[in-house]
């Protein structure tokens, strides 16, 4: 097994790789380029230490996405199989998003039966000789006999030598390796004694613990590679105290056994484990960012390999530097830049420039360009109700304008927001600065705030926070909206205190400003409101032919009165959830109650239509409940899209109906997450319980939250229900 990239283009040939994706075969191929870093040498360095002394354990690799876990993962395997085992004793496995059954599975079947026969072969020939003195058939429980004793470290049950035992006999051979597949014993090991496993999970980490431990003691070494393993452990959230149990079994199996087990994942990884299980890791060793003589080191190898000269050309020392700068020493951004800049140099026979790299990075990785950010920093500032100006000119004609002006009223004071790309030498440095000197020349009484849209080094950082108002924000899609809301506020209320603005000049602003935040927030709940009803529409079944429903002593009604072909407790759950809203709400009750005042739970509750009247005076009010209207809508379009999907997708759904399923959650999630759920608070006064009595207010606060919970995670229940079948 090699790592194995992607081959070069042809005609002319590439040296880089376009997708930069490590991938680990059994079929040899041609190597990947691999640079010794910091992580590499520690790596190999705990591998030679266990060739050399044989002490089993486990090593933990973690790092972000790109930075080269997998090709480091190919490097052990290679350097074990170069040392003194051979293929069958280093096996690397990419952990599925699933079980430690599956895994079990793939475990067995990267080994092969017939390896584990071999390897069961070399056991039998050690009792060959006694069972020859002892009646016939005495072999295999004899071999039994061995096994047991061999992993009595391993395990205490007496099937498993058993079956061991049984893979060795051609008869009992298939029936065998399905029971260390997970599958119920057959005919032939029910009649000698082998009986089902209680826990599969707990069974298949016992499997993969045998055969480590049977090869370790063959072959006095044994290397585990297990890329990925995050997958298995964040499957369904935070994993619980049997999988954390499981894998701590795993674990002392391997030191045990006196093999290696090697475990690859995200830096979520460690944090996914329990204090008590990290304790069991041995060495861990952090993924590094590639150095721009890494990168050139890196170019030179690439192209020795593929044209026999280890050049640096149509690369230059200084762009290395700026392409390493742009990517962070990201090994897979880099080798993807590499492509695509080599490309573009041969097309256009010239060396790669500056404004190349930049060009790169934005097309391959979508990031975000300098208009792009401007409309961000636009929607942040109407969103927090600040009145501002584009391209406000400040000082002479000869200064550039800035790029947002955010006045403090009327008082010649306010704040700058400027926008600038990559921040990656002295002198573009030392000209921001000379910038903001300049706007607090013409504008004594002003704040500047920085946004960099691309790389900033962290010492150019420092030195440009002593200048500006704050420290600069690098654009990050994740974290942009709350770190320049933030940085405005800080900044507009530290020249209220230097201008010594009085309180009621600040209170009207604050006012003004949250009139201006509400008319933009019911204006978004409008545009919700009509993509709702788009999305309704195009959800909505074709009326002109008939809708297959489920007969009704199966499934419930849903909200609407209809029978509804979801299974009950996917249909449940979207009726509880709209029960919730309508309960914690209390609004439909209430305009119910209102035309029907001879109910007695409408004379009980007191005069409903009197309650609506003093409620709906109040615009808070009017908002929260467009709110809690776009969420009930919202859940109602989700229901109805999950329906039609399960109407044609019930029987055994395939990878690409599951992504489908996967989208509606994650529309569901992403409309839902733009409601400002905190404004249903204001609807405590309605949300008064079907008995007409009032509530406690610490009752009110935990249904509340429990309604939001309830709200936040539906697209996960619904998808969690729809799969269980």
């Amino acid at each position: 097994m090699d790592a194995i990239e992607d081959p070069p283009a042809v005609d002319p040939v590439n040296p880089f790789s376009p997708t930069a994706v490590a991938r680990v075969t059994d079929a040899g191929a041609l190597a990947a380029t691999t640079v010794v870093t910091v992580a590499i040498r520690d790596a190999l360095a705990h591998l030679d230490n266990y060739l050399r002394t044989g002490n089993g354990g486990t090593v933990a690799v973690v790092g972000d996405y790109g930075t080269g876990k997998t090709h480091l993962a190919a490097e052990l395997l290679a350097h074990a199989r170069r040392g003194s085992i051979g293929a069958g004793q280093a096996v690397y496995l990419d952990a599925p998003a699933d079980t430690f059954l599956s895994l079990s599975r793939r475990f067995l079947g990267r080994l092969s039966r017939e390896a584990v026969r071999a390897l069961v072969q070399g056991y039998r020939a050690e009792v060959t000789d006694a069972a020859a003195q002892r009646p016939a058939g005495s072999d295999t429980r004899l071999l039994a006999e061995r096994l047991r004793a061999e992993l009595a470290e391993v395990t205490t049950d007496p099937s498993v030598g058993m079956v061991l035992a049984m893979l060795a006999d051609p008869a009992t051979e298939a029936t065998a390796w399905d029971w260390l597949m997970g599958y119920p014993p057959g005919p032939a090991l029910t009649a000698a004694g082998v009986t089902t496993r209680s826990d599969v999970e707990s069974g298949a980490v016992e499997t993969i613990g045998v055969l480590a431990l049977l090869h370790a003691r063959r072959h006095e070494r044994f290397v585990l590679v297990l890329d990925e393993l995050d997958k298995i452990l964040s499957t369904a959230g935070r994993p619980g105290d049997e999988t954390m149990a499981r894998f701590a079994r795993m674990l002392g199996v391997f030191a045990s056994a006196g093999a290696l087990l090697v475990i690859a994942g995200l830096p979520e990884l460690l944090h996914l484990l329990s204090p008590q299980v990290r304790q069991r890791i041995g060495p861990i060793v952090r993924m590094s960012a590639l150095t721009a003589q890494d990168v050139r080191d890196f170019i030179r190898q690439s192209q020795l390999r593929a044209f026999g000269q280890a050049r640096l050309s149509p690369f230059t020392v200084e762009t290395t530097e700026y392409l390493t700068n742009l990517t962070d020493g990201v090994p897979r951004r880099l080798i993807r830049l590499c492509y695509h800049l080599y490309q573009r140099a041969m097309q256009e026979g010239t060396p790669v420039t500056h404004r190349m790299v930049r060009e790169a990075v934005r097309v391959q990785f979508d990031l975000a360009s300098r208009q792009d950010v401007a409309a961000d920093v636009r929607r942040v500032l109407t969103q927090e109700g600040w009145s501002y100006q584009r391209d406000h000119l400040i000082g002479s004609l000869r200064d550039l304008p800035v790029d947002f002006w955010v006045p403090l009223d009327e008082q010649g004071a306010g704040c700058c927001v400027l926008l600038t790309e990559s921040v990656l030498k002295v002198e573009e440095v030392d000209e921001l600065n000379r910038r903001v000197v300049a706007i607090r020349s013409a504008v004594p009484d002003s704040e500047v705030i920085l946004v960099v849209v691309g790389h900033l080094p962290a010492e150019f950082s420092a030195d440009l926070t002593e200048t500006f108002s704050a420290e600069p924000i690098v654009h990050d899609p994740q974290t942009f909206a709350e770190d320049l809301s933030g940085s405005v506020k800080a900044s507009m209320r530290r020249l209220e205190q230097t201008l010594g603005a009085d309180a009621l000049t600040s209170v009207r602003q604050r006012v003004e400003r949250i009139q201006r935040q509400q008319t933009n927030a019911q204006r978004s709940l409008e545009r919700l409101s009509y993509q709702l009803d788009e999305i309704r529409g195009d959800l909505r079944p074709d009326t002109r032919g008939p809708v297959r429903r489920e007969p009704a002593a199966t499934n419930p009604p849903g909200e609407n009165g209809l029978t509804s072909a979801l299974p009950g407790r996917v249909a449940r759950v979207f009726v509880e959830a709209v029960q919730a809203l309508d309960q914690l709400a209390g609004f439909e009750r209430h305009l119910r109650d209102a035309f029907t005042p001879s109910r007695p739970e409408a004379r009980r509750s007191g005069e409903a239509a009197p309650l609506l009247r003093s409620g709906l005076r109040s615009r808070d009010v009017q908002r929260a409940l467009g709110t809690a209207l776009v969420l009930r809508r919202l859940i109602e379009a989700f229901r109805e899209g999950v329906e039609q999907w399960y109407t044609h997708h019930r029987q055994t759904p395939h990878p690409a109906d599951l992504q489908r399923l996967d989208r509606l959650c994650e529309t569901y999630d992403g409309i839902a997450e733009y409601l400002p759920l905190f404004q249903l608070d204001l609807l405590d006064d309605l949300a008064l319980p079907e008995g007409g009595v009032p509530a406690e207010s610490t009752d009110r606060s935990l249904n509340w939250s429990e309604a939001r919970s309830m709200f936040d995670g539906l697209s996960g229940q619904v998808r969690r229900q729809v799969l269980q079948g």
